[in-house]
């Protein structure tokens, strides 16, 4: 039963410029944004990285729990 089946349209030239230029434009944000926060953490060690991980899941864990008992109280 076919009843909600999508067509498929080809897009226009201009809609493949148009689209062309906005995912390049994303790209190189996106770029932008990752170079920066490369810059921004290229100085922390691996095992402060380690250590950072350790403490975020350990808050975040302890968070859920808390919720979790919580909820059977």
């Amino acid at each position: 039963m076919k009843l909600f089946r999508k067509r498929e349209r080809a897009l226009s030239q201009a809609q493949e410029q148009r689209a062309g230029k906005i995912a390049a434009a994303l790209l190189a944000r996106q770029r932008k944004t990752a170079d920066y926060l490369n810059r921004r953490t290229e100085l922390i060690s691996g095992k402060n990285w380690m250590l950072l991980l350790i403490g975020f899941c350990t808050v975040f864990g302890s968070y859920c729990i808390y919720l979790l008992i919580k909820a059977f109280h």
